[in-house]
């Protein structure tokens, strides 16, 4: 009778996601609508990493708990959009309240911790008004 051998699959790698933003608020400074039409805000930095994610794709997102709010008064937080580095993985965007919009993907591991750039600009308009507006955004990294 012949031995068999039995071979048992390789133990998993542990997945491990290292993921932070530089900047815990921004702010858009005041200026004129009609020479101003979009206001910038400082550079955010992302730092990210994955191991242990051999062939599945990651993701970075960003959302919305609301609209720009400041009191009773609102402006839409479609008005915000984004610009990021380097591209890809990165890419452009507009924020949401209610979907999670992509600001990077890619697959497999990033074995070193690898860094992006995100400029949120605000549409600037006269109908805005006066008021000091906030909103709260939530940065995701998830590998499945």
């Amino acid at each position: 009778m012949a031995a068999g051998l039995l071979a048992l699959p390789a133990a998993a790698a542990a997945q491990t996601i290292t993921f932070s933003i530089t900047q815990s608020s921004i702010s858009f400074s005041d200026a004129d609508p009609d020479t101003t039409p979009s206001i910038t805000a400082p550079t955010v930095t992302v730092n990210y990493q994955v191991t242990g994610n051999k062939n599945g794709n990651w993701l970075i997102t960003v959302i919305s708990g609301n609209d720009l709010l400041s009191g009773s008064t609102a402006i839409p937080i479609t008005n915000v959009t984004w610009t990021a580095t380097p591209a890809p993985p990165f890419q452009p965007g507009t924020m949401s309240k209610t979907i999670q919009q992509t600001v990077a993907a890619g697959a497999g591991n990033v074995s070193t911790t690898r860094t992006g750039t995100v400029v949120f600009s605000l549409a600037n308009s006269w109908s805005y008004n006066v008021g000091t507006y906030s909103a709260t955004f939530t940065f995701t990294m998830t590998a499945p």
